[in-house]
């Protein structure tokens, strides 16, 4: 299957808002993230720009819970959801970890410094390195601080499929349950009203699961729901989710709450205005879109590594120059990386008996 059909294949507006959420990262990577550790002052109108961007993996975490639930409801048990899951992520991350890995010792420059092989293990596993650190005693890190986010998408997938599987919630209505019993604590806890080690504890256990992202993912969900069922129920369900995953965006600063309104507002538009989905839909956003997973991999220590490289050569070109040619070529990399990745995928898939814990897999 060629590109174009691809891309045709897929949920056009969806794409494009892969497409914003990755170049929202990209950017406050390449211009606003990493001034501690780069050599020269970055453009303060730039850095100010996208110093939100960091909210693209907000904007991500809203389509992953509207993937998932598109495709759950598809699928027929626990383990073929997982494997599925496994292996939409594990192509693309195996590559890209590869690649961090090997120019990570062209880039000592980048931002976490040099890797080393037991590092991989993350990667394989999408099991974020601390759990392996307390249970074994290990130093491991991830290859690339950017994998944070995948760590909580897996998790997510694990409760989800819990909820759903196991004990029969077909809509989910324990997701919202378990993120209003952490909105709970979270006022709790920044309001000081109950100083209890419990509640500290179980603060500190949900935090850890990664539920404070749980309204962008309950806001994808809503979103599919009244995608296929137009009702006001929905309707008013949808914008509540947005001021819950708003208001839990801004905790720890209340200054992100209206970055975080003006984000989920973005992704719930082309549900009410076709002209947001039209221009969500242009060639150039589902390019993007199509790539977004390995740039999202790829981007942050090469953009920052190598821009702190060529500032050391030409240290006298304005700053805004500095990431611009390394986003491109991560760019290139990052649409190679795409096209390889189904063939890839049909390797892994070769992997497995034709049926697998009840599962029979589609070799195509």
């Amino acid at each position: 299957m060629d590109k174009k059909n691809i891309l045709v294949n897929r949920i056009s507006y969806i794409d494009g808002l892969r497409g914003l959420a990755i170049l929202a990262v990209v950017f406050f990577h390449a211009y606003s993230r990493w001034g501690s550790i780069e050599p020269y002052d970055q453009n303060l109108i730039l850095e100010n720009l996208f110093s939100y961007g960091w909210l693209g993996v907000q904007l991500f975490f809203c389509i992953s819970g509207y993937v998932i639930y598109m495709t759950i409801l598809k699928t027929n048990n626990f383990f073929m959801f997982g494997l599925a899951r496994y292996l939409r992520l594990a192509p693309a991350m195996l590559m890209a970890s590869f690649l961090i890995y090997i120019t990570a010792f062209f880039i000592p420059e980048r931002p976490l410094g040099m890797p080393n092989l037991i590092d991989f293990i993350p990667s394989l596993t999408f099991i974020e390195p601390r759990i392996f650190n307390e249970i074994f005693g290990t130093e491991m890190r991830s290859l690339d601080g950017v994998f944070w986010s995948l760590y909580v998408e897996v998790k997510f997938y694990f409760i989800v499929a819990i909820l759903f599987y196991v004990l029969r919630d077909k809509k989910l209505i324990g997701l919202n349950l378990i993120f209003i019993f952490w909105l709970i604590f979270a006022i709790n806890n920044n309001l000081n009203m109950v100083d209890n080690d419990y509640i500290s504890l179980i603060f500190s256990l949900l935090n850890f699961i990664g539920i404070k992202y749980y309204g962008w993912f309950i806001l994808g969900i809503i979103a599919y729901k009244y995608n296929l069922n137009k009702t006001k129920i929905n309707a008013y369900l949808l914008f509540l989710v947005i001021i819950l995953a708003a208001l839990s965006s801004s905790f720890e600063d209340s200054r992100n709450f209206f970055p975080a309104l003006l984000t989920a507002s973005i992704f719930v538009a082309p549900l009410f205005f076709n002209k947001v989905k039209e221009l969500l839909s242009s060639q150039k956003l589902l390019f993007v879109g199509y790539i977004s997973y390995p740039l999202f991999l790829i981007h942050q220590n090469i953009v920052t590594g190598m821009a702190i490289q060529l500032h050391a050569i030409y240290p006298n070109l304005p700053t805004f120059v500095y990431p611009i040619p390394f986003i491109l070529i991560v760019f290139l990399i990052s649409n190679i990386i795409a096209n390889i990745e189904p063939k890839f995928k049909k390797i892994l898939k070769n992997i497995f008996p034709n049926k697998f814990l009840g599962y029979v897999l589609k070799r195509r």
